[in-house]
């Protein structure tokens, strides 16, 4: 079971929709069911960017993923199709009305006719056998999008539940594992008959077939400098959140004038705006983590943590957590501030100096409410925030460790677990 976003409020967002070539239907169910063919429409001239959103939500996600969509849907769409005009691709799985009704991925593009009419023009279908999260269906529909809508640059925004770094299962039940030899990191999730089916760390990263120039993790616990890592040579910069995430996710409303309509790909902007939209929120629901990280600039990161790691071993390995920022509850003490680990193992003041500036050269934006959950069992206080969170091997257990060890790329370039 992956990390739910949170729930806490269900505004539903009815829109009628008229459509020219498919009815618009955020699961995919309406329209064409005609099979993908590579010949079917003539050579498409290159546009400049495409934003492709990958809808996971096959599982206790879907009413809110559809919410997602719909907003989007209400807001603003690129119009038509014309070589120079940016594209909206959906890649989606939602169920098509209960989680026991088997539904097949189907790909689109979303856009706007002249006259107000809102079109779904299908790319692609797969088969009620396939999975968003499991086998080839990413990596194909990536490579789809590259062939029919030829653009300068692409971008990709994920939505579904993921739990970090953590093999699938683990932050349900940690004891489980001990013994047991599971799958890796989770990314996304199906969710049918009570099976589910993730996507791991390594798998996710060698899914992304074309080159991005950003990724933006509607996620919960995806913000790890394990993840960002991972992704380097995949994307230029990604977008996500240390802790868990609010259901209502980023703001639907305003992401494709961030990415689409504005000049150039604006992820700096989709970041401000997610903050600002829970820090104008009361009580609980003020509740968010979020940063900017340029995947091609942590190499100077990557080496300042391993010689701390290696100077400060015994120091590491004795912390408790107690002392340092986590960005957990229900006691998955698995996510803590990468910066906050070390200062609290007693790095010097110079060495301190040499950290902050590896963070800054690829900490692009961070930020952060005051607290999470604030007045709850489980809520917390954020008082550091360095845009990455970490494994802490002092709470973590054996399994993780020997995991860590040989599947995180992370710690195969800084040896935090030996």
């Amino acid at each position: 079971m992956k990390c739910e976003r949170l729930i806490w409020a269900l505004l539903l967002l009815p829109l009628a929709l008229s459509c020219s070539e498919d009815d618009f239907s955020p699961s995919g169910t309406s329209g064409s069911t005609d099979p993908f063919s590579p010949g079917h429409r003539g050579a498409v001239e290159q546009v400049r960017n495409v934003m492709i959103m990958v809808s996971g939500g096959h599982n206790s996600l879907s009413g809110y993923l559809t919410d997602d969509l719909y907003e989007m849907a209400d807001g603003y769409l690129p119009e038509g199709t014309a070589a120079e005009t940016n594209a909206f691709v959906v890649l989606s799985r939602l169920p098509v009305n209960s989680l026991s009704t088997t539904s097949a991925p189907v790909l689109y593009r979303m856009y706007r006719t002249p006259e107000g009419t809102v079109v779904r023009d299908t790319l692609r279908r797969w088969t009620t056998e396939d999975r968003l999260f499991g086998g080839s269906v990413l990596h194909d529909a990536l490579l789809t999008v590259q062939d029919r809508i030829p653009s300068k640059s692409y971008g990709m925004v994920l939505s579904s539940h993921a739990s970090g770094w953590l093999p699938p299962g683990y932050y349900e039940k940690p004891s489980h594992f001990d013994t047991m030899k599971r799958g890796i990191t989770s990314i996304g999730q199906d969710l049918d008959d009570n099976v589910s089916v993730e996507m791991d760390l390594v798998d996710f990263a060698s899914a992304i077939s074309i080159p991005l120039s950003y990724v933006v993790l509607d996620c919960c616990l995806s913000g790890g400098v394990e993840v960002a890592w991972a992704l380097r040579g995949k994307t230029d910069v990604v977008a996500f959140t240390q802790t868990e995430t609010m259901a209502d996710g980023f703001d639907y409303k305003k992401i494709l004038e961030r990415l689409l309509k504005e000049p150039v790909p604006n992820p700096l902007g989709v970041c401000q705006d997610f903050y600002n939209y829970y820090m104008g929120k009361t009580g609980v629901n003020q509740s968010a983590t979020i940063s900017l990280i340029d995947t091609r600039r942590m190499d100077a990161l990557a080496a300042v943590c391993r010689t701390l790691f290696e100077k400060y071993r015994t120091q590491i390995s004795q912390l408790d957590g107690s002392s340092v920022q986590g960005y957990f509850r229900y006691d998955r003490h698995y996510f803590y501030d990468l910066r906050d680990i070390l200062v609290q193992a007693g790095i010097s003041d110079p060495e301190l100096q040499e950290l902050d500036q590896a963070l800054e050269a690829c900490v692009l934006y961070k930020a952060a409410t005051p607290y999470f959950m604030n007045g709850t069992q489980y809520g917390f206080a954020i008082t550091s925030h360095c845009g990455f969170s970490m494994y802490l091997p002092s709470r973590g257990s054996s399994f993780l460790d020997n995991y860590y060890k040989t599947h995180i790329a992370w710690n195969q370039a800084t040896e935090l677990v030996l």
